[in-house]
């Protein structure tokens, strides 16, 4: 096996095999066995087709164990892994899984073409998707996007040169040699020729919240239109939230701004059932906020994108905002307001999200481990939702007294200007691009997008290209990973991306530029530049030990009542 860094926060595990069902056995055998012995700082473990992809916290590794840098540390434990587990952690028994499918028509719209690249008739590529039986070789993506080996070899198709922006919820897709089913509407490249009503992602079930896992077996069976529609499930509603106001309620939304969330540091633990990680896009915005008021650094608190919400307050309380630049609003400091007070966090002057914390912490019942909303799944956070006008959220008691008038130091300002440069390591798939693309990636500026969300910046500029044509077989992917896709525009992928994806990876934005990456707006510059792991690393730790001095400073200056 090979071990490559996949930024300064993974390591990629990547084995070599003479067949795919070897390269399983092998990745299953290591997923196991890593869970089975637990290292300190481990955040995840993904299994994939090749690759196992343990994601990590560097300052987490290197205080807990005493093997070396983060990277090292993290390494030798891998490679200790025994080559099989106990037996009592084997993998449960198969379960076959049949799936009814309404192919073609609306939705599947690309049957079509896989028929005509197929050179068959659409009836003919239902017969021989629907005759196939499945193996779901890993989960990800998406929560409960099951990648399925058992597609027949006439049926490949490539993925889209472009990326749709949205793919309905239970839609059948080909991406090369692999067939999967989006459980939930998001982005994606892969030829679509049918849909299913079968729900794959059941939040509300914590215990198994997705329908597939590796090592299931999938039948695909033809359905009508109609019968289609006699098996849509009733709506499932997942109890994030009460519906009323809240006892404990401190503000009421007014005006909801542009895109006004509740959110956390995210959750761990999940990726391995597609389930993302979500949390802050301005992850050290969002822990100064919380740590300004004495909070929990994972505390929830609100998230505002470009345009801020305009709020009421229901009782005297302290708030601290950061993030981007707001007119009127004093910054990066406890602030105290007043029962009645009206407060607009609407006119962001500079930077893209801003972050306001509630002393105490939000009052927000944790879905699968966190309170981060996910948009695209309807999950966590306020009802699953973004806020709007007439809600009223609650936060923990608290008596804060507050000593002196001070504030964080600039450092922690990432939205210093609309241009940016973004330090990177190579990414798994670096060696696969032209000399041309090499070049052009670390010369020229490269414009984000209006395209751009949550989920990924999108960028514009030079086409990075590989040398070869080349199929990527889905991979682990983490904050930062620069995807590229086949029209060359890089993607740099944020908070809310997928857990696994099919793009190859020229490189991948370090940890401490991701607030800078994230705070800047469509149409601003951003410019690579490469560092090696052991810079990345040592800048993260630096900017924990910043974190470390400010979260004592705030203590010396908070009294509890």
């Amino acid at each position: 096996m090979q071990l490559i860094p996949l930024g300064d926060c993974a390591v990629l595990v990547v084995f070599k095999a003479s067949s795919s069902t070897l390269a399983l056995a092998a990745v299953s055998s290591l997923a196991r066995s890593l869970k089975a012995m637990p290292l300190t700082g481990v955040t995840d473990i993904v299994p994939a087709y090749t690759t196992v992809a343990v994601h990590y916290n560097p300052a987490t590794v290197v205080a807990g164990n005493v093997s070396g840098g983060p990277f090292e540390t993290v390494a030798n434990w891998i490679r200790t892994a025994p080559s099989a587990p106990p037996a009592a952690r084997r993998a449960k028994p198969a379960r076959e899984v049949v799936v009814p499918v309404c192919y073609g028509g609306e939705g599947g719209p690309d049957i079509a073409a896989v028929a005509a690249r197929a050179k068959c008739s659409e009836a003919e590529v239902i017969r021989l998707h629907a005759k196939g039986v499945y193996h779901v070789a890993a989960v990800g993506f998406s929560p409960g996007f099951p990648y399925l080996l058992g597609l027949p070899p006439r049926l490949a198709m490539p993925r889209r040169t472009t990326p749709r922006v949205r793919v309905p919820a239970g839609s059948v897709g080909i991406g090369g040699i692999q067939a999967g089913i989006y459980p939930t509407a998001t982005p994606g490249g892969w030829a679509i020729i049918g849909c299913t009503p079968v729900r794959l992602f059941r939040p509300e079930n914590e215990a198994a919240p997705t329908l597939l896992e590796p090592g299931d077996t999938v039948r695909f069976v033809p359905i009508t239109k109609s019968q289609a529609v006699e098996l849509e499930p009733a709506p499932v509603e997942v109890a994030a939230t009460a519906q009323s106001t809240p006892p404990n309620a401190v503000f009421e939304v007014i005006k909801a701004g542009a895109l006004t969330t509740v959110q956390d540091l995210g959750r761990n633990g999940h990726q391995y059932q597609g389930i993302p990680v979500g949390g802050a896009m301005d992850r050290e915005s969002a822990r100064v906020a919380n740590i300004l008021l004495g909070n929990d650094e994972n505390a929830p608190l609100l998230e505002a994108s470009l345009t801020g919400p305009e709020l009421t307050f229901l009782r005297d309380t302290w708030i601290a905002v950061t993030g981007a630049d707001i007119r009127g609003v004093p910054g990066w400091r406890p602030w105290r307001v007043s029962a009645g007070q009206r407060v607009s966090l609407a006119d962001f002057t500079r930077g893209a999200f801003a972050y306001i914390a509630f002393a105490g912490g939000l009052d927000i019942k944790a879905v699968l481990g966190g309170a981060s909303t996910l948009l695209r799944s309807g999950i966590g956070g306020w009802q699953g939702r973004a806020l709007q006008a007439g809600d009223c959220l609650g936060a923990h008691p608290n008596t804060l007294k507050l000593a002196g008038n001070w504030s964080a130091s600039a450092e922690f300002n990432s939205a210093t200007g609309d241009d940016v440069v973004v330090r990177f390591m190579r990414g798994p798939q670096w060696s696969w691009f032209s000399a041309e693309s090499h070049h052009a990636f670390v010369s020229n500026a490269f414009k984000t997008t209006m395209r751009s969300d949550r989920m990924g910046v999108r960028l514009e500029g030079p086409s990075l290209q590989l040398e070869e044509t080349r199929e990527l077989v889905s991979e682990a992917v983490g904050f930062g990973s620069v995807q590229v896709p086949p029209d060359g525009q890089p993607i740099v992928l944020m908070a809310d991306r997928q857990t696994l994806g099919g793009y190859p990876k020229i490189g991948h934005v370090i940890a401490v530029d991701l607030p800078r990456l994230a705070q800047v707006k469509a149409g601003a510059a951003v410019h690579f530049m490469e560092a090696s792991i052991g810079e990345a690393q040592s800048l993260f730790l630096k900017k924990e030990h910043s974190l470390t001095l400010l979260k004592l400073g705030v203590r010396a200056k908070f009294l509890r009542a």
